[in-house]
Formats: C-alpha cells, sequence, structure tokens
C-alpha cells in the first residue's frame, strides 16, 4: 500500500516538473553612439550554466531610420544545446514597439557561440531585450 505522503511527493514533482521556467533575459539600452548599458538577469539556472550572453552590437541601418542589434551567444557546454530565442524591442518610454513576439527555435553546438540579430521595428526603438529559454512543446506568443 502506498502511503498518502507518497502520493503527496508525487504530486509535488508532477507539479516542479510540469512548471514553466521562465526566460532568462538580457536587457539592453541603445544610446545615440550605440550601446550605452546592458544588464542580464538570470530566471533558470540550469539554463545559464550552458548558455551565455556574450558581446552587444548595434548599428544604425539607414540616417533616422531603424537599427539592428546583434547578441553573441556562447554554448559554454560540449553538448549541443536547443533553445528557443526571441527580441521585444521598446521606445524610449517603455512601450513596446516589436509587432511579431514569437519564440525562434534555435540550437549551438558544443562549444559554439553565434550571433543572434534582430532589426528595430521603427526609428522610436531605443532598447530591447534578448530572451532565451528551454525549448516548449507548443511555442506561444506568451513567456
Amino acid at each position: 500500500m502506498v502511503s498518502l505522503k507518497r502520493y503527496v511527493w508525487l504530486i509535488v514533482l508532477l507539479i516542479v516538473g510540469c512548471a514553466g521556467t521562465a526566460p532568462n533575459i538580457l536587457h539592453v539600452q541603445a544610446g545615440p553612439g550605440g550601446l550605452s548599458s546592458k544588464k542580464e538577469e538570470v530566471n533558470d539556472s540550469s539554463l545559464s550554466r550552458k548558455l551565455t550572453f556574450g558581446e552587444v552590437s548595434i548599428r544604425p541601418l539607414q540616417l533616422g531610420s531603424s537599427m539592428e542589434a546583434q547578441v553573441i551567444i556562447q554554448n559554454t557546454s560540449k553538448r549541443d544545446v536547443i533553445f528557443e530565442y526571441r527580441f521585444i524591442w521598446y521606445d524610449a518610454a517603455g512601450f513596446e514597439l516589436s509587432t511579431v513576439t514569437s519564440w525562434i527555435p534555435a540550437y549551438l553546438t558544443g562549444k559554439e557561440a553565434r550571433g543572434f540579430r534582430s532589426t528595430a521595428p521603427g526609428p522610436n526603438a531605443t532598447n530591447f531585450k534578448c530572451m532565451i529559454r528551454r525549448p516548449h512543446s507548443i511555442t506561444d506568443m506568451g513567456s
């Protein structure tokens, strides 16, 4: 006979296993000359042991037009890592400008580093977030 205590532990493990983890986020502020600040937010420590954010490059596309950003993501493990990423752009007041915020599947082979790019949706963009998370079975528009 299985005790009630074991059932409780099974339920707890099931809930923890099914719970989604929040993505790791790189907050980037762009100034007139390019990058002015960046701050990393780690919400999934297991993922942060495998993938890290590296160099950020920002360039204007045309004078007075939008800009393009590139974030280097490094696989620090020896194994291939599958993940999802997305960029969300904001204006100076903090309003979201992005029109597409779906998650994009990606992978990096062991010890590989690669740049992931996004173009600002317009000239009002001043900052963005680059977010990475473990793959989800259904890619949604939410968290």
